[in-house]
């Protein structure tokens, strides 16, 4: 019984020692763990507000994309109407032969204003010398 006294005196000092070792070290843990409480509020109030203003710009570029859908349709729509390559290469012959038709017309019109120049000099004139 002796021996059993002796380690539990031997024991104790060793055990109250071993605690005091295990607070000091838990107390730091404990100071930084309301540290990371603390910093958690703090940091969900500002994710909280840049959510706010993220979700805020998202429905402003929501708007601007649709904004924009909405134009290029309407320009879709107008381009229907305008003529394709084909047509335009079309449209240039067209032009072509319009510009060729025109240039004989004048060449007929010039002949028949000669004509109209000689005969009113005749008529003027009398003779055939107007000529």
């Amino acid at each position: 019984m002796e021996d059993l006294v002796t380690w539990i005196s031997l024991a104790s000092p060793l055990l109250s020692l071993a605690t005091v070792v295990y607070v000091w070290l838990t107390a730091g843990s404990k100071k930084a763990q309301a540290d990371i409480d603390a910093f958690k509020k703090s940091a969900g109030d500002d994710f909280q507000g840049i959510r706010a203003s993220v979700d805020a710009k998202c429905g402003d570029i929501e708007r601007k994309v649709e904004d924009h859908g909405m134009r290029i349709q309407s320009i879709e729509g107008e381009m229907k109407h305008l003529p394709d390559v084909k047509a335009f290469t079309e449209l240039r012959l067209a032009v072509s032969e319009i510009k060729g038709e025109a240039g004989k017309q004048a060449e007929v019109v010039n002949g028949i204003a000669r004509t109209v120049h000689r005969m009113e000099n005749f008529l003027l004139t009398g003779s055939k010398s107007a000529a």
